[in-house]
């Protein structure tokens, strides 16, 4: 019984390492993540535009990570050919991006209420949405030159 149970492990393990070279799921999409990010930034910003359409401006955030482009685009390849792993990364890599929005709107707010306290205004109300909802809110006020 107990060589069955040590045979399973052995084999659950083996199964769960990536093979050499590949960058593991984990940190595959913590990357993921970083990239979705400067791409985000690089496109906004005007000074970063002129360096947007090359591979140059992830290369330090491959470099931050240990890896190098070959190791990325080797890892992309290995995980396209195993569907439920990049399935696991695009989650993981989902979820790592929620918390940082979390935690970015948690200091935006915290922020607010402390200018609302201080200027002596009245604290803005909150409003829920969801992911497949759009909040639009309607002027308080209409000017002359809306019409």
């Amino acid at each position: 019984m107990k060589k069955i149970g040590l045979t399973f492990l052995c084999c659950f393990l083996l199964a769960a390492c990536t093979p050499k070279g590949i960058i593991p799921g984990k940190t595959m999409a913590a990357i993921n993540a970083d990239l979705f990010l400067l791409d985000q930034y690089a496109g906004a910003d005007q000074q970063m535009r002129s360096f947007y359409d090359t591979c140059a401006i992830y290369l330090p955030v491959l470099r931050s990570y240990g890896y190098t482009a070959e190791d990325y685009f080797a890892s992309v390849d290995y995980y396209l050919e195993n569907s439920r792993d990049m399935a696991k990364i695009i989650s993981t890599t989902e979820k790592i991006l929620l918390k940082r929005k979390a935690k970015i709107q948690k200091n935006i707010d915290i922020a607010a209420r402390k200018a609302d306290t201080t200027s002596g205004a009245r604290p803005r109300r909150e409003v829920k949405e969801s992911a497949d909802t759009l909040v639009l809110e309607k002027p308080s006020k209409l000017s002359r030159t809306d019409n």
